[in-house]
């Protein structure tokens, strides 16, 4: 029986991250954190990694927080990688492990829903984004990930969408009536020290912080171009990196003064110090999915100041101010008059507080999830 429910713990299939510990994105960082609360309740569950990233060691298998790590091959290009691994893995948890849920993360990976579901095993297919909106991929890859969206929607046992956005999306577009649970983050119990940060030359209070991949999606451009014509506060801290170098890169560290600081990665306690003592978190994003950065940010009760596209406004809700995306000006005027409004980026901390604590908590995420997945193996969906 499971420590939290009574029931039979259940035998879970994670596809479609790239491994685990959370090093690589929003996926990872979702499945991580539902995986180990899980895992801690008593069921098995193994998430399904990439060779090439496991740990430089060179095991192959073994255990993270309670979750078995199983590492299989993939085809190391840009367009067969995760196809291929998601193949492999699908059949792997179909045939040989004999998962009772088989959850694939992401439109891609859904498009082997059918395969995982060989032998009659439930599969749930979580929407993380429209990735097929990304700028990145090319028309064939567009299509495919379109493709791979219908085929998740039409033959998963149950979807989940990440956000309300996306849950209508599914309804309107496939017809298919998705479950929504969102992203989330983990409530610090204490507040961070500054080791790091005067690692860095910074101070409490002295930046502002962004955290994402450095792709155009993301439109750092228009972040430090608003960013550099400011006054305050003294640092612009973006956290992420590009794999490999590209020309938007290039064309940031070329735009950037010295009053902005690219750290590349960054995880762990260092990561928290710098949500933790952040003036104001920002995103400037043109494309999203229900972003994981705005809700650790909220997390540690920062301030925000977020592109107005209707996936950061359904996350930020009244803990957040909004600027015309893509608008220099705009995104110059918030962050002006932000810095300037002490009482204000006091009440938007309470209320980002608030809200992740309510709504968007790992905790709760796992729950939700956990209790889904009893509902589909008692074929209610």
């Amino acid at each position: 029986m499971t420590r939290r429910t009574g029931m039979r713990p259940l035998r879970i299939a994670m596809i479609g991250q790239k491994g685990l510990p959370a090093r690589y994105g929003g996926v990872e960082t979702h499945v991580e954190n539902v995986a180990v609360r899980l895992a801690a309740r008593g069921h098995r569950v193994r998430a399904y990694c990439r060779s090439r990233l496991r740990p430089r060691d060179g095991t192959a298998g073994g255990s993270y927080r309670g979750v078995e790590l199983a590492f299989r091959p993939s085809i190391n290009s840009k367009h067969l990688d995760a196809a291929s691994h998601t193949f492999l893995c699908a059949a792997e948890s179909a045939f040989v492990h004999s998962s009772d849920i088989v959850h694939l993360h992401g439109i891609g990976p859904s498009a082997f829903a059918p395969v995982a579901g060989l032998g009659g095993r439930r599969v749930v297919s979580t929407f993380h984004a429209l990735d097929w909106r990304q700028l990145k991929w090319g028309t064939r890859a567009k299509a495919f990930l379109k493709r791979g969206e219908h085929i998740g929607a039409r033959h998963s046992d149950g979807v989940i969408a990440v956000s309300r956005l996306m849950q209508r999306y599914i309804q309107s577009e496939h017809g298919v009536e998705a479950t929504w649970i969102p992203n989330g983050a983990t409530m610090p119990v204490r507040t961070p020290g500054t080791g790091a940060l005067e690692r860095r030359g910074l101070t409490p209070g002295g930046y502002l912080l962004t955290v994402g991949r450095i792709i155009p999606d993301r439109d750092l451009h228009t972040l430090i171009e608003a960013f550099t014509q400011s006054h305050r506060p003294k640092h612009l801290v973006i956290v992420g990196s590009e794999t490999p170098k590209t020309a938007y890169g290039r064309m940031l560290e070329n735009l950037a003064s010295d009053r902005v600081l690219f750290t590349g990665d960054v995880f762990g306690e260092e990561l928290e110090e710098l949500y933790a003592h952040c003036l104001i978190y920002c995103l400037a994003s043109r494309v999203e999915g229900l972003p994981i950065t705005v809700c650790e940010a909220m997390a540690h009760a920062r301030p925000l100041i977020l592109s107005d596209i209707p996936e950061n406004v359904e996350v930020g809700g009244e803990a957040a101010r909004y600027f015309r995306c893509g608008d220099v000006n705009a995104l110059l005027q918030t962050i002006e008059d932000l810095v300037a409004d002490d009482p204000g980026r006091a009440a938007l901390s309470a209320d980002a507080r608030r809200r992740c604590q309510s709504v968007y908590n790992w905790d709760l995420v796992a729950d939700q999830v956990e209790a889904y997945y009893y509902r589909l193996m008692e074929g209610r969906g």
